[in-house]
């Protein structure tokens, strides 16, 4: 088979990127042929064995530039390809691999962005992929995503289906808090022993909630913040390094940028603080959970459940409170509850479910293409 996948930007480091990648190769390894299509894109070797093209699609806003992504590849796509599979939400897509939460659920909360251009134009492309009576199949991370989009849009149920985790069993590596590479790493972004490690990871600053956990870290002066995938001069991180500083804790924070070595800094931390405003899913989470490292999180990332499953750490009921997210990060400097939790996570990361995600992706995009084919087939010789 010959199958498209598209997504708007691609990137090492982001969570979606990392997915698109991935399913890519897997789908490969099945014999099928992949392209994929992205508008932007940066850095070389994480996708130097695939096939990539990029459409010309100069835009000045990010909502312009999906909608010139979109109508770009059903112009050059559709037709040409078995399946086209999009990591965003594009008109003319076979199956929408959906990691975000859905705009016009928003839109339906805050009435008044509907006067927005960008939001209008958001809502436009979800409609293509989500309304009724369509034929394209949706694949969704989390149960409270599929509920937000059936309760906006009455999506047929047999359209829908929800992957289990997507982890990435390499990730998965409890053996490094004891196995001396704890060490190692704490001493290679200057942890002294003493030292309480926190640890966030993220790209979007403000929806991750790091404004909170710097707010946080005032309190507890014996705390240090490693931030993995954000680079401090990074113009998305002004407004926070303005927190630190007011905070007085700028020192105590280290900007890590992307890395990929996110299970030995993970071993190098004492928890992971995710307070997130919204998270569809929060693999992250779960790979600390597997990782050994407790976890304080948001009752709004899709994830949050395997926290409380796992007995891994603390999960944040809405409305957040930041006295509430002060109170666990102070239960968490107990010792022995933090080893309680992080054996606990490193047992729940032993099930194999945890892993399948992805392979499941894979399984269904090419069990489409396969399908769409004897359809065809079918329906030119008319076969009943």
């Amino acid at each position: 088979m010959r199958i498209a996948f598209a997504i708007v930007s691609l990137f090492p480091g982001g969570g979606l990127q990392r997915d698109c990648i991935n399913i890519a190769h897997r789908v490969r390894k099945l014999g099928h042929e992949v392209t994929i299509f992205t508008a932007r894109k940066s850095g070389d070797g994480f996708v130097a064995d695939l096939s990539v093209r990029i459409l010309d699609v100069p835009s000045r806003t990010n909502h312009q530039r999906q909608r010139a992504f979109s109508d770009e590849l059903k112009r050059v796509a559709v037709g040409k390809f078995d399946v086209i599979v999009g990591f965003d939400k594009l008109d003319g897509l076979d199956i929408l691999y959906c990691s975000d939460a859905s705009m016009r659920a928003r839109v339906t909360r805050n009435p008044l962005l509907r006067l927005l251009p960008r939001y209008r134009e958001y809502v436009h492309l979800e409609k293509t992929c989500f309304a009724p009576q369509l034929t394209n199949k949706i694949m969704l991370l989390s149960e409270p995503q599929l509920n937000e989009y059936w309760t906006s849009w009455t999506t047929e149920q047999r359209r829908l289906t929800v992957l289990p985790p997507t982890l990435e069993a390499a990730r998965s590596c409890p053996q490094y808090r004891i196995d001396g590479t704890r060490e190692k790493y704490r001493q290679s972004v200057g942890l002294s022993t003493e030292v309480w490690a926190w640890i966030a990871i993220c790209v979007q600053p403000k929806t991750k909630g790091l404004d909170r956990t710097i707010q946080a870290l005032s309190h507890f002066p014996e705390a240090r913040l490693l931030i993995v995938g954000l680079q401090k001069r990074e113009e998305k991180c002004s407004k926070f390094r303005d927190v630190a500083n007011r905070y007085g804790v700028a020192n105590r924070i280290a900007w890590l940028g992307h890395r990929e070595d996110v299970p030995e800094l993970m071993a190098a931390a004492d928890i992971f603080v995710h307070p997130a405003r919204y998270d569809t899913t929060g693999t992250v989470i779960l790979e600390a959970i597997v990782n050994g490292l407790p976890v304080i999180t948001t009752s709004t990332c899709g994830y949050a459940k395997h926290v409380s499953i796992a007995n891994a750490g603390v999960v944040l009921q809405e409305p957040f409170r930041q006295k509430v997210f002060l109170r666990a990060l102070n239960n968490a400097r107990n010792p022995v509850r933090a080893m309680h939790w992080s054996k606990s996570g490193s047992e729940y990361g032993k099930q194999s479910s945890l892993f399948e995600g992805r392979s499941h992706a894979a399984e269904l995009i090419v069990a489409s293409a396969i399908g769409r084919t004897h359809a065809a087939i079918e329906t030119k010789y008319d076969i009943l």
